[in-house]
């Protein structure tokens, strides 16, 4: 008998190595079910009203917004840069340098690079991390990171609805993709500050999260009701739809081509992307599969792990704690492209934030 070897090999670490492992609980006094908390390879950053707790060695309490943290975000180079934002200021924090004053019995200071932008909803860096994309409301202002006085770069306004995602390309610095309530995403030209490409109605529910798949030029976009849309970016300003996914409907055949039974699933109307990051599938030398594209998919009760050439889920993995399943409120997936950081808010009696990691699993081809 035969079988897919990559269906075998999901299972076997499953059930022989444990593919996650708890690094952090803390118990929070407020619901904070929904805010952009971040993590990467040397530390893990938690709002706590107007401060941010960092945990690394050693430990930080980064203070110096004078109003509640609405978000944050960190680097997406090697160095250990955050951001975060309030209604008074953005605040770009050296972790290394906020470290190296700790250790001096200093207080760790960050630099201001913006003042009275409004509420801020989202927050992400460019690949250099020398702009700042911060959406408030239906703007998105482009803020230079790496100046010591405060730079607007760019404001751009279009959607009709408020913005709840803004993200750099990856292999294009100038291009810039915003999402909005208006269930639209629209494709920027930084340069001119112009529209590329306006995307029609995608969906019913908000979109709201974007991934830049460098190694074949495509993004994707997710939104607020399970749905999952993959584009090319051409250079003829337009974009081509390349595959479209129902999270919920691929679920319910991933299920029955697996035998699991409605008790072993999570109670779920609706699988909302909570965020989505790109994996790499390695063969038996350890080596990058080509032409391998798969996506871990955070979600409202799981991970699912996605074959976006064939629109088939790979492996699906249920939050499941002591008091029966579990919902995320909000996961941050790291840079690292072999290591995924799952930053994760458990809902049930108490308000728990899990902090997990889970390490890709190897696939040997045949």
């Amino acid at each position: 008998m035969t079988s897919n070897p990559a269906r075998v090999l999901l299972r076997v670490g499953v059930t022989k190595q444990k593919m996650i492992s708890e690094k952090l609980c803390l118990t929070q006094d407020c619901l904070v079910s929904h805010q952009q908390l971040v993590c990467c390879q040397s530390f893990c950053a938690v709002l706590n009203g107007k401060k941010i707790l960092v945990y690394c060695l050693p430990p930080l309490q980064l203070t110096g917004h004078h109003s509640d943290i609405s978000v944050m975000t960190v680097g997406r180079d090697t160095k250990p840069v955050l951001c975060s934002a309030s209604a008074d200021y953005i605040i770009i924090w050296d972790i290394e340098s906020c470290q190296q004053r700790a250790r001096e019995g200093k207080i760790a200071v960050g630099t201001i690079i913006g003042t009275l932008l409004g509420e801020v909803i989202h927050l992400s860096f460019s690949v250099s991390n020398d702009r700042v994309a911060v959406c408030t409301d239906d703007t998105v202002y482009i803020l230079n990171s790496k100046v010591r006085l405060e730079e607007t770069i760019s404001s751009l306004t279009g959607h009709l609805g408020s913005l709840t995602s803004a993200e750099f390309c990856s292999w294009n610095s100038n291009i810039l993709i915003t999402t909005s309530e208006d269930r639209t995403f629209k494709v920027w030209d930084l340069q001119t500050e112009s529209v590329y490409y306006q995307s029609y109605v995608l969906s019913g529910s908000p979109l709201i999260s974007v991934l830049f798949l460098s190694q074949t030029q495509l993004f994707v976009v997710g939104s607020l009701d399970g749905q999952i849309w993959c584009f090319s970016l051409t250079d003829e300003k337009s974009c081509r739809l390349v595959t479209k996914t129902d999270l919920q409907k691929t679920e319910k055949r991933h299920r029955i081509l697996s035998y699991i039974t409605p008790s072993q699933q999570a109670f779920s109307i609706v699988n909302c992307v909570l965020g989505v990051k790109f994996c790499l599938i390695f063969d038996c030398l350890c080596y990058p599969c080509r032409n391998s594209c798969w996506l871990c998919i955070g979600s409202t009760d799981g991970l699912y792990m996605l074959d976006l050439a064939s629109a088939e889920l790979i492996s699906v993995l249920y939050f499941k704690g002591v008091c029966g399943y579990i919902r995320a409120g909000t996961i941050h997936f790291c840079h690292d492209p072999i290591h995924i950081m799952i930053l994760m808010i458990r809902i049930v009696i108490q308000k728990v934030i899990m902090i997990s990691n889970m390490f890709m699993l190897k696939c040997v081809k045949s």
